[in-house]
C-alpha cells in the first residue's frame, strides 16, 4: 500500500454540496504537529477543503455522535475516531470561521469517513476561529497582533 493510499478516506455518500460521485479524498497534515490540514479529492484535482483539528482552538469541543452514525463508520471503540471540521476563509484568515455543527468522522481504522450534523445548539456552522494560538508562526510574529495569519 502506498502512502498516498494509506491516506485516503472513503466518504460514501460524499460530502455535502458536492457531486455524489467525489467520495475519495486524501488528508494531507499543513505542517508536522499543525491542527491544520488538506482535504483534498482523489477524483476532481480542482475540490479541497481546509480542516481543523477542533480540539486544537477549542478545547471543550464535545458532541455524543449519534449511534446511526457510529453503525455507518464501523465504529467498535474511541480509539478509532478522529474528528476534524471544516474552515471556512474566504477572506483571509483574520475572518476565518469554523463548521463546529457538522464535524467530519474518520474511522482511522478503515478510512471510512463521514460529514456529521449533529443536534446541539451549542455550535454553529461559522464559529469564529480564535486567532494568535497557531504554533507555527516565526518567532515574535502574532497573527492577532497582525490581523493574518502566519
Amino acid at each position: 500500500m502506498t502512502e498516498r493510499q494509506e491516506r485516503a478516506l472513503s466518504f460514501p455518500s460524499s460530502l455535502p454540496g458536492l457531486p455524489p460521485e467525489l467520495t475519495r479524498f486524501e488528508l494531507l497534515a499543513l505542517a508536522p504537529d499543525s491542527p491544520f490540514y488538506l482535504l483534498r479529492s482523489l477524483q476532481d484535482e480542482n475540490v479541497g477543503f481546509i480542516l481543523v483539528n477542533p480540539f486544537f482552538f477549542f478545547p471543550d469541543y464535545e458532541f455524543d455522535l449519534p449511534q446511526e452514525e457510529a453503525e455507518a463508520l464501523g465504529l467498535s471503540s474511541i480509539e478509532e475516531v478522529a474528528v476534524f471540521c471544516i474552515v471556512n476563509a474566504p477572506r483571509g484568515p483574520k475572518s476565518a470561521t469554523v463548521n463546529l455543527l457538522a464535524p467530519v468522522v474518520v474511522n482511522v481504522a478503515t478510512g471510512e469517513a463521514r460529514q456529521v450534523v449533529l443536534a446541539d445548539s451549542r455550535y454553529g456552522l461559522r464559529h469564529p476561529l480564535p486567532l494568535g494560538l497557531e504554533t507555527s508562526c516565526p518567532k515574535g510574529e502574532s497573527p492577532a497582533e497582525k490581523g493574518e495569519g502566519c
